[in-house]
């Protein structure tokens, strides 16, 4: 045979070996890992999309709950799987912060690469009503005049987590102190910022119905335009100060799963997130859906891995213990 017929063929079957893998993934149940408890947030988004991702490929999709050492049993579970696709991570924000504020991680981030990011939520800094000045100048100067006393007291869902990092990132910009106040989970942080216990706490959209029902105030949104779903808050930008903070949902998996599996997942996760019934979905929870390439979304996980490295840097105390 001649050579070039020779080389044509090779190159027609180097062609043919991914196209093919694309084509027959998935053959069995996918499995979802999610290392947030049932019901909550990142829990509703991943059961949501699974659910679209099974009738797009004709396989289930289990959603499975590994909670636990704030994500890192989840985590780790995926970093050991196989690397067939098989079973996938949806995480969020702890997935970033881990690395940088906890020690003797059993898994290091390069386990995995990234498949996509699907949405994002940015916080919102709410105060309780009992506070005499609830404008983002009078927060400020209350922070100043208790400087002795150690400031703003502001709560979070827990240490570590989104709402806590946007309340030092807040802190930092604005120069001002504050005293932080851990909580396990937003839902008992959100009952005693409405009973007044401490002045303000960072969280997602999901918390505005709080807002609407009068329960608590909102005065800003830490996002780079304001939110479709609440046009009347201003952010921070508009406001005088130029913050941006919040939480992000994305989809990972094991190092080693070929790109042709991480390309078609991707490509069958951007078809998805255009249904409209999800999109519904998502936004009853003050999400913003969004989908990139695996190259963006390993970009922006090295942006949000450096802004906190920096905040580390600049002198922020950030207890998780």
């Amino acid at each position: 045979m001649h050579p070039f017929k020779i080389l044509g063929i090779a190159a027609a079957l180097a062609v043919a070996a991914p196209l093919q893998a694309q084509e027959i993934f998935p053959k069995r149940p996918v499995t979802i890992v999610v290392p947030f408890s049932a019901g909550g947030v990142t829990d509703l988004f991943a059961r949501v999309t699974g659910l679209k991702l099974g009738a797009l490929w004709g396989q289930p999709v289990i959603v499975e709950n590994r909670v636990g050492a704030g994500t890192i049993i989840g985590t780790q579970y995926v970093s050991r799987a196989p690397a067939d696709g098989y079973t996938l991570l949806f995480t969020s924000y702890a997935f970033t912060s881990n690395p940088e504020l906890r020690k003797n991680l059993p898994y290091a981030p390069s386990a995995f690469r990234p498949v996509a990011l699907l949405g994002s939520t940015h916080n919102i800094l709410l105060v309780n009503n009992k506070l005499k000045g609830k404008s983002l100048n009078e927060l400020i100067a209350l922070a100043r005049s208790r400087s002795a006393q150690g400031g703003l007291t502001l709560g979070s869902s827990g240490p570590g987590s989104s709402p806590h990092i946007g309340a030092e990132l807040f802190a930092q910009k604005a120069g001002i102190p504050f005293t932080h106040v851990p909580y396990k989970g937003q839902g008992p942080a959100m009952v005693d910022l409405t009973a007044g216990v401490f002045d303000g706490m960072f969280d997602g959209m999901s918390s505005y119905p709080q807002v609407q029902r009068g329960a608590v105030t909102a005065v800003a949104i830490a996002a780079p335009q304001r939110h479709p779903d609440a046009p009347e808050m201003p952010t921070f930008k508009e406001l005088g100060m130029d913050f941006v903070a919040g939480s992000w949902f994305g989809l990972l998996a094991p190092a080693g799963v070929p790109d042709d599996i991480v390309a078609k997942i991707n490509a069958d996760l951007r078809e998805v997130l255009k249904d409209p019934e999800l999109k519904a979905q998502i936004a009853k929870t003050g999400m913003q859906v969004s989908t990139s390439t695996p190259e963006a979304f390993g970009k922006f996980l090295a942006q949000e891995t450096e802004k906190l490295r920096n905040l580390i840097k600049q002198g922020a105390r950030i207890d998780i213990n």
